[in-house]
């Protein structure tokens, strides 16, 4: 089977969506079928038979805010260079990741006018909230369900962006107008949180599959952490991941324990100050490459994601299993359905910075409960969330899809 691969990065990270797109390229081509990514160009975009009709992200030459966020809503450059590649290589069927802004949903458009059977993948809720996120002011919110995409410009969902979010409404009543949904064949769900939430958005339950994310597990859990000891932050440095819980946190902690973050975005810049101006015991590392995260992920007590949004199914979460390292995360969105309360790990209730810290105290202070839940993480990933397993289910709703 020739599979089109589609997604807005072709790069190792930093994203989960980019880490799973990289991930089930490489399991499909162990399983003998040939793959052809597809994404927008930049220096580190990863080798692929079509690099050079790949196009630049829209918006790139834009000399205003308004223009980039309007021309992040359909990319006529993305659907000549994507129908370009569909007529060069012919696919059997497109996976599509995430897409929106960058490629836009213009390749969703250029698929369809080609005929191309299309699965996609729900890396977010982009399809029924404009801000991708179901979150605002702080909190989860489904205000905007079903079709109220006003809401994203009252409260300027788009990391406070006026035009951003006025695009985006704008984007998201254009495609229920014209039924760009329609024109997908399957979504995978990878939480069913997530599949309960966007079929209340109004996508069709029978068309959205449920099925996680896959993750490579260490041959075996690791042994111990390191000393002194830390506990690890691995993901985007983002409002509503919870990063100012974090330092909050920080600040509760046994002396001697360090926090380490790995990663970058938005609030770095601020995380920095304050990490410097209150004297916290937090290292920030900055974004690292998948290996160098696997190496900090083996040496922390635990892992940390004190979530304020509704997460899907967290790469963050998956990875710490499957080195063997218990997480302690926010009881929010899809991560019940990968933390076993107890058992591979601590949930706690999101915004509660007492409370990630004393779940956290917790771990440092029980180096043998640490190990149980450890153990206990690793065979949960191997079990749930096996690649071959994955790539078999997946292969299954190709086929489905074509048929």
């Amino acid at each position: 089977m020739r599979v089109l691969l589609v997604g807005n990065h072709w790069t190792d990270g930093p994203g989960g969506a980019e880490t799973v797109l990289v991930l089930t390229a490489d399991l499909l081509r162990r399983a003998g079928h040939e793959v052809v990514p597809f994404a927008v160009a930049e220096e580190r975009t990863l080798p692929t038979p079509v690099r050079a009709r790949l196009p630049a992200a829209a918006g790139s030459r834009s000399r205003t805010r308004f223009g980039e966020a309007w021309a992040g809503t359909w990319s006529p450059r993305s659907y000549r260079a994507l129908a370009g590649v569909v007529d060069e290589v012919r696919p059997d069927v497109a996976h599509v990741h995430h897409v929106f802004e960058r490629l836009t949903t213009s390749v969703l458009d250029a698929l369809r006018r080609r005929g191309v059977p299309t699965v996609m993948t729900l890396h977010d809720y982009k399809p029924v909230c404009p801000g991708y996120r179901l979150y605002a002011d702080g909190a989860p919110s489904t205000r905007c369900l079903p079709g109220r995409h006003l809401e994203v410009v009252r409260h300027r969902c788009l990391e406070g962006s006026r035009w951003r979010s006025v695009a985006a409404a704008a984007d998201a009543y254009a495609a229920r107008a014209r039924g760009l949904y329609d024109r997908v064949d399957a979504f995978v769900a990878p939480s069913a949180f997530l599949r309960d939430r966007v079929v209340d958005g109004g996508l069709p339950a029978s068309r959205v599959h449920v099925l996680t994310n896959p993750v490579v597990a260490a041959d075996q859990p690791r042994r111990a952490p390191d000393e002194p000891p830390y506990v690890l932050y691995a993901s985007r440095l983002v409002a509503e991941k919870g990063v100012q819980t974090l330092l909050d946190a920080a600040a509760l902690l046994p002396p001697g324990v360090r926090v380490r973050l790995l990663g970058s975005g938005r609030v770095e810049r601020q995380v920095r100050s304050r990490v410097a101006a209150e004297g916290l015991p937090v290292d920030v590392v900055g974004a690292q490459p998948p290996d160098v995260v696997r190496a900090h992920l083996r040496g922390a007590v635990a892992a940390v994601l004190p979530a304020l949004w509704w997460e899907n199914c967290p790469m963050a979460v998956l990875e710490a299993g499957a080195q063997g390292v218990p997480v302690v995360a926010s009881s929010v969105g899809g991560i019940p359905e990968l933390v076993e309360d107890g058992s591979t790990g601590l949930l706690v209730p999101p915004g509660n910075a007492a409370a990630l810290a004393a779940a956290l105290t917790e771990l440092l202070g029980r180096p043998d409960v640490v190990a149980r839940m450890g153990r206990a993480a690793w065979a949960r990933m191997r079990d749930r969330h096996d690649p071959a397993t994955h790539v078999r289910a997946l292969l299954d709703l190709y086929a489905a899809v074509c048929g």
